[in-house]
């Protein structure tokens, strides 16, 4: 049966609160990539006009990688912030914080290029990894809260989208033919100023999300936030208020970050989400979110026998595929509902444990791809990796990259969610970190391929054979269903 498709209202929300967070992330993760000379560039002439000396082509790299990095530091913080904002001030004034932080921290990074600053920018990085983190958290609360739990995965699945969207327009935008050259690297936090600036415009015509009202005893605004989100009546709205309630009941105080590791069964439900977010982040290429790609994708095509200018056209060409896994020669609406009905067709455990088999079995493959290059120097390598690595990314879309955003918020009641939330966003970041931080001395004491095995094979194999014995299926259950598949009861 296909999915039920929200109503307009529940779409407009979701596209506007991701194009706030869920954007920017994947903006942010490739701008730095495309536009690495440029920044280097002004790494240089910052640091001679600060400290006298220059700095020589290794220092440059190595405190280049760790600016790149220290996104990531942010996001950590960002991620174990989310329990508090988000129970504290609500969904909604959560995302007003998170959104204008972003909007600060952009103008920061604009300052820092006009005072020759790599240490405010360096601050800016670590402020927006924070913002964006808890953009993030925060829109998979509360879409998860606001949406009918039939078409719960095709509104979750928005949040990817949108990530994706941004990695295709940052990857442009900082082109260096376009604005990826010194003079104009602030250019392009302006635009992603402006375009917040819309975002924040548009929020005071969203409800808070029904879940959250009805945590705070709000049972009138409840009601009516479900009437706005369901596209239904009074009496339908109360039905769905009254399972809420009934499920508050049991559960009626929001845990805090180490509560959710009292209950046998909580504490179960957020590790698994942590797994699944460890194996988004240590997929590899993680075609999604482009860990390391994202970060170190034109060095890995020049390792791989390609020109300067191949190694930057290939990097577009995996945004824009990855991009495309979602949407249907560009119509994003119709892509949106394809990828959502494949989520909440054939629901979200096989769809994790075959798209991880597929993605182990692509990793040996580029391994392969790999090693050969190193050894015998075959420059059509390089072509062959471009199409491999994209086959990569289409199947990464149907699984781990997507599900990661929201799947952990189905696995726990609504008093865990938020703590639950912040646990998985945290291992997300925390593994990123790592992964930026290891990548490249990694690769220089071993070699690029053998990097590639120890980072992105064994964390796969041991994260798909925990999933296969604990990762139930939520696919249109509420809460208490996917209680009973997690206490062993039957799960059809």
């Amino acid at each position: 049966m296909l999915t039920k498709i929200p109503g307009w209202r529940l779409l407009l929300v979701s596209f506007v609160v991701n194009f706030g967070g869920a954007f920017h992330f994947g903006y942010q993760l490739v701008i730095t990539n495309p536009t690495q000379q440029a920044f280097l560039q002004f790494l240089n002439s910052s640091f001679s006009a600060h400290y006298d000396s220059s700095l020589t082509s290794q220092q440059l790299r190595t405190i280049w990688s760790t600016t790149v990095a220290v996104l990531f530091i942010g996001a950590i913080f960002g991620s174990l912030s989310i329990r508090s904002v988000g129970e504290h001030f609500g969904r909604k004034r959560g995302l007003y914080f998170s959104f204008a932080t972003t909007i600060l921290a952009t103008i920061l990074s604009i300052i820092a290029f006009f005072v020759n600053s790599f240490e405010l920018y360096a601050i800016s990085r670590i402020l927006i990894g924070f913002a964006i983190s808890l953009s993030l958290g925060l829109a998979a609360l509360y879409l998860n809260e606001s949406s009918p739990k039939d078409c719960r995965g095709l509104i979750s699945m928005i949040i990817g989208v949108m990530v994706q969207f941004g990695t295709v327009i940052g990857a442009i935008i900082a082109m260096p033919n376009l604005l990826g050259t010194y003079d104009h690297l602030w250019h392009i936090y302006f635009i992603e100023g402006i375009l917040l600036v819309f975002t924040v415009i548009t929020l005071p015509l969203m409800p808070e999300s029904p879940g959250y009202l009805s945590l705070c005893g709000h049972e009138e605004a409840a009601s009516q936030s479900i009437m706005f989100f369901h596209n239904c009546d009074l009496s339908s709205s109360k039905m769905v208020l009254m399972e809420t309630k009934e499920n508050l009941k049991q559960n009626s105080k929001a845990l805090s970050l180490f509560e959710v590791f009292s209950d046998h069964q909580t504490v179960r439900s957020t590790f698994t989400g942590m797994v699944i977010a460890i194996s988004m982040a240590f997929s590899g290429i993680a075609g999604y979110l482009f860990t390391v790609i994202n970060a170190f994708a034109v060095d890995i095509f020049l390792h791989c026998g390609l020109s300067l200018m191949e190694a930057s056209i290939g990097n577009i060409v995996l945004s824009a595929v990855s991009l495309l896994s979602f949407t249907d020669e560009s119509r994003i609406e119709v892509a949106i509902i394809l990828s959502s009905c494949i989520v909440d067709r054939f629901g979200r455990r096989p769809l994790l444990l075959i798209t991880i088999s597929l993605i182990i079995l692509i990793n040996l493959i580029i391994f392969t791809l790999m090693f050969l290059f190193n050894k015998f120097g075959m420059m059509w390598i390089g072509y062959v990796l471009i199409a491999v690595i994209s086959l990569f990314i289409i199947i990464f879309a149907m699984g781990p990259g997507p599900l990661t955003f929201f799947v952990t918020t189905e696995l726990v009641h609504q008093n865990a969610r938020a703590a639950a939330q912040s646990w998985a966003s945290f291992t997300q970041m925390l593994s990123r970190t790592v992964l930026l931080g290891i990548y490249l001395p990694l690769q220089g004491a071993i070699g690029q391929a053998f990097a590639y095995v120890i980072l992105f094979i064994v964390p796969l194999v041991a994260a798909l054979l925990f999933l296969y014995f604990n990762m139930p299926e939520t696919k249109n259950k509420n809460i208490n269903e996917v209680s009973e598949c997690l206490s062993g009861q039957s799960c059809s």
